[in-house]
């Protein structure tokens, strides 16, 4: 599974908002039929939502007073994406902290040095099999 950002812009009367949503999908074409499908029932008016099938981004409630077109839908990561919400929306700057996805890979960063320290080898690997055998599932199973 891969990451999607997704950027949509509500025309509501004079008014427009512009979002970003996030969502897991295998490739891009099941992003986009994912968004489609979610924004589809975005106002549940009971309208028919598509006012142009030949623009299938776009999505009309209350009788066209509302429009939702999705913008673009672009692959991303959820770093990347944390980070570019965190920067659009904050008010002054903010003080740098660590994100628990880095303290998460340094971690692992911990664990595979441990791990290759109990390698070393022979009888003394024998003895910390168990040990090896476990950091290595945990590695595995961190996937980052």
């Amino acid at each position: 599974m891969r990451l999607y950002e997704v950027k949509t812009t509500e025309y509501n009367g004079e008014q427009q908002y512009s979002s970003s949503h996030i969502l897991a999908a295998k490739d891009i074409d099941e992003a986009r039929n994912s968004a489609r499908e979610y924004f589809e029932n975005w106002y549940e008016d009971g309208d028919n939502k598509h006012a142009n099938p030949d623009c299938p981004d776009r999505f009309e409630f209350a009788g066209g007073c509302i429009i939702l077109i999705i913008d673009s839908i672009t692959e991303t990561t959820l770093d990347r994406w944390t980070q570019e919400q965190v920067h659009l929306r904050s008010i002054g700057k903010l003080p740098k902290t660590k994100s628990a996805r880095k303290k998460c890979r340094e971690l692992v960063s911990v664990c595979k040095h441990i791990r290759d320290c109990l390698d070393v080898g022979g009888e003394q690997s024998r003895q910390f099999a168990d040990e090896i055998a476990y950091l290595n599932k945990a590695i595995k199973e961190a996937r980052l």
